[in-house]
């Protein structure tokens, strides 16, 4: 066996070395001989006459082995071919030189696997690879390199990037990067060096870089991130200034990483110095006042602590001071002397003025679908006027409060003259429409359809109006509604509604159909006054046994009423407030002498604050309501327009309208008692709640609250001591199909019959 092994080794061998021979005779006997013909075979895009001036080898010339092989080298750099092969052979008394070609294919699609942490779109912006051209190499390792950096900035510095090509038809080709992600780099551990003034846990808890902690999934903390740790030594700088410390100096931080590549190490190096008083504070240059008038509304004192903040605040407060008198271009430079003798620093605020502005032209810009109309009319300034400081934030705050925008950015470029600007109002619209239908479940309501049709911004003429149906297990409600805020593009208002309602009590059912129609008009910017009239036709009905004689009489008729709401606004969106304060007295009189049968007076008083923290994605919201029904005939006020609470929108731990005043009533005829909540006259509410934005993206929030409240009959007064309580949590979603909660309440010292928890499952906003 091993000898046959032997034999056709040899044999082998003695193939090569003929092959070799005949190569090198064939090469030997066709150097020097004449090129009769050039022919090349395989270049489909790349054109002949390309090929012709790139290659030195002509027909005429003699063959030269070192001229093929410079052109071979000549063709390859044209970055077209993936292969290049040359053959000769003997035609016409010389020699046939014939070129053969691999094209590269050409790259039309690009694509990534295994990216998780980095999505497609954003990964395609570090691309330089050309689509519709063959592949460059230098492309390919430029992108790669801007790929690795871009997971390095996230912290990922294990990951590996290939890339295969795979064929298309029609010599076409796709790239695909083959990434594998590996586990980020995580900060272990985050120092300082040189501090004495400060502890260390106290300047972690000024920047933003954070060890990784058991509740990152939630604060993120452990994340590498490059561009935030040179954030993170100017956001130590200003701390120390902000203490008095003029002359700190904080090093670029130093990382390091672990052997294994999976921990991070960073390090702040401090040079604090010495900590500076305020000396004297002056004045120079353009003063419009007195010195004195001016200084007195800075929060820099002398023989204060230095502090950059309150320096920076009193710059901006002064700055727009001048602005709101026109000068829109004021220049305010804080020149600081330092004394290290005295460790105080003097501070001479340097003013020069400039001249006095006029607002020249304005124009709208991004507006898609909101007339120019209807964004102008909310602005404090107009074309001619002397420039504002304080006009121009009121008029971001009304477009804001609209709710048809995400973004509203002013630019100030100079106009024609020195003395004129112009005016670019940038907006950036939100959808201001839906068509939603949807469904969903409550312990309460059991199964819940709604849908409905909605615009806040009607051909972009600020109209808005929606067409609304909910049904469930307690409630039918349809309703087609419309609002004008700037009727004939004046400073009224003009709404109107139609409905139909029936809600099914726990001991009747009541069903109205009716319609309201309501002026209005606006004065001191914030405040409105609205003047309504309502007619509905109510039906009460399927009475249980429980419910007592004197509430069944009257139970049906019609109410005609007037009512006047009086109301003040300053919330910074009035569809998605996070800010500001609302407020609304109502007003509202029925009676016969208006051509109705439910005599009777009622006052509501509303009232929501909305205070942000953490950048707005932390907000408390306080909710107050107070109001008082009065019958004004012999009877008692109708069962169905007294005041209950309980239910998603009052005291969310207990069922809807089972909070007031009770009575005992027989249960039924054979005997036994239960309790009738009959509602009360007065009513009282208080919530609060901490609403957390987990993810603003997608609309998600999360939210704890309390409630507090009661309804009061006429022998009652409203008092604090007899009040019912609960507290809970939930979730909610501003979907496509309108805002969805989701909330669990529980009450506080609850009764035998009432549950130790409500689920509730709401379509809309509480507040």
């Amino acid at each position: 066996m091993r000898y046959k092994m032997k034999i056709r080794s040899y044999f082998v061998l003695c193939l090569g070395l003929l092959a070799s021979f005949l190569f090198l005779a064939s090469s030997a006997g066709a150097e020097g001989r004449t090129i009769t013909e050039i022919d090349f075979e395989g270049n489909v895009r790349t054109p002949d006459a390309t090929i012709q001036q790139t290659i030195q080898s002509r027909v005429g010339a003699s063959q030269n082995p070192d001229i093929v092989s410079q052109d071979i080298k000549a063709l390859y750099k044209l970055g077209q071919f993936e292969d290049i092969k040359v053959d000769s052979s003997p035609k016409g008394g010389g020699v046939l030189l014939k070129y053969i070609f691999v094209e590269k294919p050409l790259i039309t699609e690009i694509d990534f696997q295994g990216n998780k942490k980095i999505k497609d779109d954003d990964l395609k912006k570090d691309v330089t690879v050309k689509t519709y051209s063959p592949l460059n190499e230098k492309d390919l390792a430029d992108t790669t390199e801007k790929i690795r950096d871009a997971y390095a900035k996230k912290g990922f510095y294990l990951v590996t990037i290939d890339h295969h090509v795979e064929p298309l038809d029609g010599g076409e080709a796709k790239l695909v990067f083959d990434i594998q992600e590996n586990q980020g780099v995580i900060v272990r551990r985050v120092d300082f060096i040189g501090n004495k003034v400060f502890k260390d846990k106290d300047l972690r808890s000024v920047i933003k870089t954070k060890k990784k902690s058991t509740f990152s999934f939630i604060t993120g903390s452990g994340k590498y991130n490059e561009e935030q740790l040179t954030q993170d030594a100017l956001m130590l700088t200003f701390h120390y200034l902000n203490h008095g410390y003029l002359k700190v100096k904080v090093q670029p931080a130093k990382t390091s990483i672990s052997k294994d590549k999976k921990y991070l190490f960073i390090t702040f190096q401090i040079t604090e110095g010495q900590q500076y008083r305020i000396g004297s504070l002056s004045m120079s240059g353009d003063i419009l006042t007195t010195k004195d008038e001016l200084l007195s509304a800075f929060k820099t004192k002398p023989g204060n602590i230095y502090s950059q903040r309150n320096l920076e605040e009193d710059i901006q407060g002064l700055s727009e001071r001048y602005g709101d008198e026109g000068y829109a271009y004021a220049n305010i430079v804080p020149q600081t002397v330092p004394n290290d003798q005295t460790l105080t620093a003097d501070i001479n605020f340097a003013i020069e003025k400039g001249k006095r502005i006029t607002i020249e032209r304005i124009n709208i810009i991004g507006n898609t679908t909101t007339r120019d109309k209807v964004i102008r009319r909310e602005l404090r300034v107009k074309e001619n006027d002397r420039y504002s400081e304080r006009g121009l934030r009121e008029s971001r705050m009304r477009l804001m409060q609209l709710g048809y925008f995400e973004e509203v950015n002013f630019a100030t470029p100079r106009g024609s003259r020195d003395d004129t600007m112009v005016l670019n109002v940038t907006v950036k619209e939100r959808p201001t429409g839906s068509f939603n239908i949807g469904a969903g479940f409550s312990s309460i309501e059991h199964f819940i359809l709604t849908a409905s049709v909605s615009k806040e911004n009607f051909f972009g003429y600020g109209v808005s109006g929606s067409i609304s149906a909910e049904l469930s297990k307690k409630r039918q409600m349809f309703s087609l509604s419309a609002r004008d805020p700037y009727f004939l593009d004046s400073e009224w208002m003009l709404g109107g509604e139609v409905y139909r309602n029936a809600y099914h009590y726990i001991d009747f059912r009541r069903t109205s159909f009716g319609g309201s129609v309501t002026l209005g008009h606006r004065f001191f910017d914030t405040w409105s006054a609205e003047l309504g009239y309502q007619l509905e036709d109510i039906k009460v009905s399927d009475f249980s046994y429980a419910v007592p004689q004197v509430f069944r009489q009257n139970a049906s008729g019609v109410t005609s009423a007037l009512n006047l709401a009086i109301a003040e606004d300053l919330r910074d969106n009035r569809i998605t407030p996070r800010s500001g304060i609302y407020g609304v007295v109502n007003n509202e009189i029925s009676g016969a002498k208006l051509g109705g049968s439910n005599d009777f007076y009622r006052v509501n008083f509303r009232f929501m604050a909305y205070e942000p923290f953490f950048k707005k994605k932390l907000v408390l919201k306080q909710f107050f309501r107070v109001g008082y029904i009065k019958s004004l005939n012999d009877n008692s006020v109708p069962l169905f327009e007294r005041f209950f609470a309980g239910g998603p929108n009052s005291l969310r731990g207990f069922y809807p309208n089972s909070v007031g005043p009770t009575i005992r009533i027989p249960s039924s005829p054979s005997g036994g008692e239960e309790q009738f909540v009959y509602g009360g006259d007065k009513l009282l509410i208080l919530i609060n709640e901490l609403e957390w934005w987990m993810y603003e993206p997608a609309g998600i929030s999360a939210v704890v609250f309390f409630d507090a409240g009661n309804a009061y009959a006429e022998e009652e007064n409203i008092s604090i001591t007899n009040i019912r309580m609960d507290y809970g949590a939930g979730i909610r979603w501003n979907s496509p199909m309108g805002p969805m909660r989701f909330e669990w309440g529980i009450p506080i010292n609850k009764r035998p019959w009432e549950d130790s928890v409500i689920f509730n499952f709401t379509i809309g906003n509480l507040f």
